[in-house]
């Protein structure tokens, strides 16, 4: 018999919490209490260059490794994933998340009681128990002014968040982050796959949320089920490489949704944003708050992003 969930992991250098990861999720699909669930465990690694494939390999055989031999990024990696899945649910799963006793069962449930949902997402929390921002409204040129110039906290309504008293209770909203994401197969068979080529990197999820709600569905948010989430484990590693890529993906987004006359609008922000952030980074070099290959490296993204 199929699973009634799917679980996908896409893994890239992850050695540090992969296997808490897989821990978290053990307890629940092995349980036999009420909140068990019969899931299959597909991990995804995307070349790995440290020990995550030697520690996959070392895992009982009911995780399945699929190695894909080069970086297909978050969305060529869950492709591949949900490929490999036979479930009629599937949690994308980010490698450095714990999933908290219950979640799952709650998620399934969350999902078999509204049929109109496609992508569920849950309450994430970071490691020390505050609330992480999961859901957001789609970009639009004030988010993307206030992204280049700092003038309100980023967890402020005027970037896209919603007001932390909503986190309380489920409802429906425009797009989730995609670190814990319950995705309905049969939306995924009306809509397609994330689109890899587009969005390799960043935006890969927001495209889908907005997809799937052109197509007549649902995107909920629940706090019934919660996740643990070390925010940008992988990304903060290659600050310059990841904002360009942000940059490049919000670029395509609002070309593709939005059209071409939003797109000139919003590069009409990019070129002054740019400007901005290349002047402050040129003053801590001068004043020698960052290394010369660090400026290197900022002003090489900022003329990527310019060009996107």
């Amino acid at each position: 018999m199929k699973p009634e969930l799917s679980i996908v992991i896409v893994t890239y250098n992850a050695q540090d919490v992969i296997l808490d990861c897989l821990a978290s999720l053990e307890s629940t699909c092995s349980s036999l209490g009420d909140d068990h669930v019969d899931a299959e465990v597909i991990v995804v690694d995307n070349a790995s260059t440290d020990r995550t494939i030697a520690l996959l390999r070392e895992r009982p055989a009911n995780v399945q490794l699929i190695e894909t031999g080069y970086n297909a990024g978050y969305s060529g990696g869950n492709n591949a994933g949900i490929r490999a899945s036979t479930a009629p649910l599937i949690l994308l799963l980010n490698p450095d998340t714990v999933v908290h006793p219950g979640a799952l069962r709650a998620l399934v449930d969350f999902a078999r009681d509204r049929p109109e949902a496609g992508l569920i997402g849950c309450r994430l929390l970071y490691p020390d128990g505050k609330l992480q921002h999961s859901c957001f409204h789609f970009p639009g040129l004030r988010t993307a002014f206030f992204g280049f110039f700092p003038l309100v906290p980023l967890d402020s309504t005027c970037n896209g968040r919603y007001p932390t008293s909503s986190y309380e209770q489920s409802h429906p909203v425009e797009r989730l982050l995609g670190a814990a994401l319950l995705v309905r197969r049969q939306m995924i068979e009306g809509i397609g796959l994330l689109d890899e080529r587009t969005f390799p990197m960043y935006f890969e999820e927001t495209d889908w949320c907005y997809r799937a709600q052109q197509a007549g569905w649902q995107v909920y948010y629940t706090p019934e089920a919660t996740v643990t989430h070390h925010e940008a484990f992988s990304t903060s590693r290659y600050p310059e490489r990841m904002s360009a890529a942000f940059y490049r993906s919000q670029a395509r987004f609002f070309r593709r949704h939005y059209g071409l006359w939003a797109y000139a609008a919003l590069k009409a922000i990019v070129v002054p944003g740019l400007l901005f952030w290349w002047l402050r980074s040129t003053r801590s070099w001068l004043f020698r708050r960052v290394t010369g290959q660090t400026w290197k490296r900022r002003a090489r993204s900022y003329w990527e992003i310019l060009w996107a």
